[in-house]
């Protein structure tokens, strides 16, 4: 069964118009269900719109048009998503993958759940392998390749179990299906997360997104030098519930905060064998290389923010990821072929933000991608070189519910290979116009 936009929307909206009303001026769903259960259900409708200057009309009438653009990847209107959670959420000194917080450490044992869906254009980029792949609602068309019919998808992004324990400086463990956290944007738009653009980075785009798994996070320092996190974990790989080459990968974080919480320093990485063994289902495009050997694909990130006070907003990341191939026969890349030898990436990001209202925020990014071999950005892109993007963008609270962010993005390529990134394979440069709206409830 495929459900319609207005359908969708329009359940949205009545859930927000029998809301009740919460203390800060927000709508919520269930008024009083926290308090009686200890779990709180909430959720937002992502809708948007983008043109750009690239592609022709009958390009445009399909999606990923404005591709490797993530975020509005449709040109014209998308339905980006509908997500619904439903979360008990733990007593804890610590947000697993984010950060530390200040304060006393909670000395009772805490236990907490999140269940997360998904439905939109959305829904594609965080199914799963061995899940949501098999779903009939996420089947295409033979001979489509997925997403660029402008199909919505269903898809269960997070589901995880959390357990905080009093011991040590504070202590977590979370397992299950969740978000990797490697990198300073997030797949979601909850109001907390810190995505202030419409469109998001090529970093975002490169880093893991999903894994399945365990992750254990303690306290090691609060005091006059700062907070400081630490967290390991052992996850299946990239977007795998099935693996693929009965091989782990291994996922890690460092978090540091300054005492006023105004300096934050972010390490993260994943590494481990990420090729798919002869004979097994080849769990592309997550893991593109087969081999009878093991082939180590890593990534690591290193993130800073600076918030002086209310109104400015300072944000800079660096990253490096590779996907290791020995160059032997039966080293094979789906798009590459046979003798495959491999290939690194790149990136810097850097983000200044200026609050003039309650209501209303500023914000520039500047961008640079390095990708000689086309390994980071696929399945956006197969194309090979260094992208470069700027991007302006606004971000005025219309209402306690409802974010509207309008930007103006432009791209340009160099260095490339023989394909060309954007209208189709025609250009190396492409100006979008962005606007979406998040109604949150």
């Amino acid at each position: 069964m495929k459900f319609p936009h207005a359908l969708i929307a329009g359940a949205a909206l009545a859930s927000l118009a029998g809301a009740a009303a919460a203390a800060d001026g927000r709508y919520e769903l269930f008024d009083g269900l926290e308090a009686k259960t200890g779990f709180k259900a909430y959720g937002y409708l992502w809708v948007g719109f983008s043109s750009n200057d690239t592609t022709t009309h009958d390009q445009a009438t399909k999606g990923h048009s404005n591709g490797p653009i993530a975020g509005p990847s449709d040109e014209g209107l998308q339905l980006n998503a509908l997500q619904l959670v439903l979360e008990r959420n733990i007593k804890s000194n610590i947000v697993p993958r984010f950060t530390p917080l200040p304060g006393p450490m909670p000395q009772q044992f805490s236990w907490g759940l999140h269940f997360e869906g998904t439905y939109g254009r959305n829904g594609l980029p965080a199914q799963m392998q061995g899940i949501e792949t098999n779903w009939g609602i996420n089947e295409t068309t033979e001979g489509t390749t997925a997403g660029t019919n402008r199909q919505n998808y269903l898809s269960l992004g997070q589901v995880y179990g959390q357990m905080y324990f009093p011991v040590l400086k504070g202590a977590t463990l979370q397992i299950g299906r969740f978000g990797s956290g490697i990198g300073y944007e997030a797949p979601t738009n909850h109001t907390y997360t810190p995505n202030f653009f419409y469109s998001r980075s090529y970093s975002f785009l490169s880093s893991p997104d999903q894994v399945a798994g365990a992750l254990g996070s303690v306290n090691l320092m609060n005091g006059d030098y700062g907070l400081v996190m630490a967290e390991l974990g052992v996850v299946q790989g990239r977007q795998n519930w099935q693996d693929n080459n009965d091989s782990k990968s291994v996922i890690g974080y460092l978090h540091w905060r300054s005492p006023d919480m105004k300096y934050s320093l972010d390490y993260g990485f994943m590494r481990g064998n990420e090729q798919n063994d002869p004979g097994e289902h080849v769990q592309a495009p997550t893991a593109r290389v087969i081999s009878p050997r093991d082939q180590l694909r890593q990534h690591h990130s290193l993130s800073a923010w600076w918030r002086p006070d209310q109104t400015w907003a300072l944000h800079a990341e660096a990253l490096h990821g590779r996907q290791d191939g020995d160059g032997k026969a039966g080293t094979i890349d789906i798009l590459d072929g046979n003798f495959y030898k491999g290939g690194s990436y790149t990136g810097y990001n850097a983000e200044v933000r200026y609050r003039t209202s309650p209501t209303m925020q500023w914000g520039l990014r500047a961008e640079t991608f390095d990708d000689p071999k086309g390994v980071a950005l696929f399945p956006l892109s197969a194309a090979k070189g260094r992208f470069n993007a700027v991007t302006a963008g606004l971000r005025y609270q219309l209402t306690p519910n409802v974010l509207l962010r309008p930007e103006l993005r432009y791209d340009w390529q160099d260095k490339q290979g023989a394909l060309k990134a954007f209208g189709g394979g025609s250009e190396t440069q492409q100006a979008t116009v962005s606007v979406d709206a998040l109604f949150y409830f």
